[in-house]
């Protein structure tokens, strides 16, 4: 099996995570390179060792993975030699859930997912309702207008269109999308 030389995009908890860099003019074993992923107060430190022909490389074993958090993190890449110190990248990774170790009651939707499945559904319980407000006892409920409620379900109904496309193209299904061609 190949070794990628570029930091993946996604890690799963609870499996390897292996890569390998090189950075010109910070080569080891003269620089150490280590990684600094954080997400809400949390941070993840990476070392990567010398593999011997020029690259830093990363071997993150399960044992470890399976206790980081699932989420989206920014991180740096940050060479070392002792008395200089530089960042050379950053980027960000998405850890997810190992759903082997995951309960009942998880919830695998995104958040965009998340957000269109609630307004559709103000959207079926406003069906019934019709008033835009109200007030019982001095205290008062304004509702969201319709019209506010179409337009935010049709924006995330697109966000929720292009996450699904993305996932075809990760899985190389293609977009399902139109080609145009001209001659």
């Amino acid at each position: 099996m190949e070794v990628a030389t570029n930091e993946p995009l996604q890690v799963v908890a609870g499996d390897t995570a292996k890569w390998k860099r090189r950075f010109e003019n910070y080569e080891p074993p003269s620089w150490t390179l280590a990684y600094y992923l954080v997400k809400d107060g949390q941070q993840i430190q990476i070392t990567a060792t010398d593999n011997g022909d020029g690259y830093h490389m990363v071997d993150v074993k399960p044992s470890t993975t399976t206790g980081w958090t699932a989420g989206q993190y920014a991180w740096q890449a940050v060479v070392d030699n002792g008395t200089d110190r530089h960042r050379v990248d950053y980027g960000t990774i998405e850890i997810l859930p190992d759903y082997e170790q995951q309960g009942t009651g998880y919830d695998a939707r995104s958040h965009v997912k998340t957000v269109l499945d609630a307004i559709e559904s103000v959207i079926e319980g406003r069906a019934t309702k019709d008033q835009e407000s109200y007030e019982i006892s001095g205290r008062s409920l304004k509702r969201t207008p319709l019209p506010d409620l179409l337009r935010l379900r049709d924006r995330y109904k697109a966000e929720h269109q292009r996450e699904l496309q993305a996932e075809r193209l990760r899985n190389g299904l293609g977009t399902n999308g139109r080609v145009l061609v001209r001659f």
